[in-house]
């Protein structure tokens, strides 16, 4: 019997030359923030301030490997920092342009996210990977314009927002370790795309208040319906670096950035991105989750 398409070393190479572009890309991020870093704080500024790296390397690691962003790290460092409170979010964002954008990178190249997400019983959704972002996505940008330009805010300091929303974001975190499949249902685009869109517009808010939310709640919403963890990560982390992309492009005034912290922290970020699906393979979801967990408590307590 000759050998099926994708079989053997053909198919093999057939994959290689798949994730080719995705390579070339994490080749161009990492060429742009050197370029970036040269012409910003440069070595000296690195020498002086080196463990701002390791913030970045611990960020992304975090958010990468359960599709929480990254300012559930970056935001309490920075409010340690005493940055300025309104330059804190859009600091944050800047950073997971490089470190979330590396991770969805890396899942793509490494063939984490097949055009049809399998399921934990064996079976294939029917909404595609493409459909289940393009189904977020629009909404989360409008969430985002909303929680910032559009003035939707809560009058509250912004340690308290991320108190009140860390904490609620962990007990959602802590559902998918406990709670059933909602319904072997097959995804689909009807009632599940209403529920992605309504994720992505809850989610782009909470982004555009404290710079983490919207991959976190795509992950749970996705698990709770029955798809592999990974699978359900690796799209919360495809999410997320589209969406604080598009914002601090689409929208670069919404937010106060300080330029020179973000680039000393982005190294790590960097690197945080690409380890991150290889920590999830090596500790394994359930230890993740829980270390998660742990910090998510912890970290308000310093803020």
């Amino acid at each position: 019997m000759p050998p099926r398409p994708g079989d053997g070393a053909s198919g093999r190479a057939v994959a290689r030359f798949a994730t080719r572009p995705f390579d070339a890309a994490r080749l161009g991020l990492t060429a742009l923030l050197l370029v970036l870093f040269a012409q910003g704080p440069g070595l000296s500024g690195l020498v002086e301030q080196w463990w701002l790296v390791l913030v970045g390397l611990g960020g992304a690691l975090v958010a990468n490997s359960t599709g929480i962003g990254g300012g559930v790290v970056f935001v309490p460092a920075f409010d340690v920092l005493a940055l300025q409170e309104d330059r804190i979010v859009g600091t944050s964002l800047l950073i997971q342009c490089f470190g979330m954008s590396m991770g969805a990178l890396t899942y793509l190249s490494r063939g984490n996210i097949p055009a049809l997400p399998r399921l934990e019983d064996g079976g294939t959704a029917r909404l595609s990977s493409a459909g289940i972002v393009l189904a977020v996505l629009p909404a989360a940008l409008v969430g985002y314009w909303l929680a910032t330009l559009g003035g939707f805010r809560p009058d509250w300091p912004l340690a308290l927002i991320f108190k009140v929303l860390s904490l609620g974001l962990l007990a959602a975190l802590l559902a998918t370790q406990f709670a059933r499949v909602l319904t072997h249902r097959p995804l689909n685009m009807g009632t599940d795309g209403a529920m992605l869109c309504l994720v992505g517009l809850i989610g782009g808010a909470f982004v555009g208040w404290i710079s983490i939310g919207v991959g976190e709640l795509l992950a749970i919403y996705l698990m709770l319906r029955g798809l592999r963890a990974v699978e359900a990560v690796g799209l919360a982390v495809i999410v997320t670096a589209l969406c604080v992309v598009l914002a601090r492009i689409g929208l670069p005034g919404s937010q106060g950035v300080e330029v020179d912290v973000a680039l000393l922290v982005a190294p790590g970020a960097l690197l945080g991105g690409f380890l991150a699906p290889f920590l999830l393979d090596y500790v394994g979801e359930t230890r993740v989750k829980w270390f998660c967990a742990f910090w998510i408590v912890v970290s308000p307590m310093f803020m």
